[in-house]
C-alpha cells in the first residue's frame, strides 16, 4: 500500500517540474531579428565599401582586397602620369603662343603640341573615369556579395572537364583529334 501510495504521489508531482507555457528569454541573450549562423547586412557592406576593401573584408572575400587596390594604384597612377604630361604640354604650349619661345619640345611643331596635350587630358580624364569606377564597383561588389551571402547553391551544379581523342575515320588520312570537353551540369 505504502508503495502504491508512493508511485502516486511521484506520479503527479511530476507536473510541477515541467516547463511553463510562457518561455521567459533574457533580454540580453537574443537580439530582436536574430537570425542562427549569423545575418549578412548588405547596408554595412556597402557602408565599410567606402574604404576600399572594406565591405570584401567584412564578406570574407579577403583574396579580392589586393585586385581592388591594384586596381586603384594602377588607374591612380596612370591618372598622375597622364596629368604631369598634360601640364608639360600645357606649358610649352602657352610659352609658345604668348612668349614664342621653345623649352621642353623643340623638335616638335605647334600643332603636335596643342594635340598631345588634348590626347593626355583626355587620357588622364579617361583614367579618372577609370579609377572612379574600379571605387564603385567595389562598392557594388560587397553589397551584392552580402545579399548573396546566405545564398543556397545546389550541390547539382556541376561542371566537369573530360579530355578526349577523336581517332581518324576509316581511309583518311587526317591525324587522331585531341580535345577537352566541357560538361556543366545546371
Amino acid at each position: 500500500m505504502k508503495q502504491i501510495i508512493l508511485i502516486l504521489l511521484l506520479l503527479f508531482s511530476l507536473d510541477s517540474f515541467g516547463q511553463d507555457d510562457e518561455m521567459v528569454i533574457a533580454s540580453d541573450t537574443i537580439q530582436p531579428g536574430y537570425i542562427p549562423g549569423g545575418y549578412h547586412s548588405p547596408s554595412k557592406a556597402a557602408l565599410y565599401s567606402l574604404i576600399p576593401g572594406g565591405g570584401q573584408i567584412y564578406n570574407g572575400r579577403y583574396w579580392k582586397v589586393p585586385i581592388i587596390y591594384g586596381g586603384l594604384i594602377l588607374a591612380g597612377g596612370w591618372v598622375v602620369k597622364n596629368q604631369n604630361l598634360y601640364l608639360e604640354y600645357k606649358d610649352e604650349a602657352i610659352n609658345r603662343f604668348n612668349n614664342d619661345t621653345t623649352i621642353n619640345f623643340p623638335e616638335l611643331s605647334d600643332t603636335e603640341v596643342l594635340n598631345n596635350k588634348d590626347f593626355y587630358e583626355r587620357k588622364r580624364n579617361l583614367n579618372i573615369f577609370l579609377f572612379v569606377g574600379i571605387y564603385v564597383l567595389n562598392i557594388v561588389d560587397a553589397t551584392v556579395d552580402a545579399y548573396f551571402f546566405e545564398y543556397d547553391i545546389s550541390p547539382d551544379l556541376s561542371i566537369r572537364a573530360e579530355p578526349f581523342i577523336r581517332p581518324p575515320d576509316n581511309y583518311s588520312t587526317v591525324l587522331p583529334t585531341a580535345g577537352l570537353t566541357i560538361t556543366l551540369k545546371l
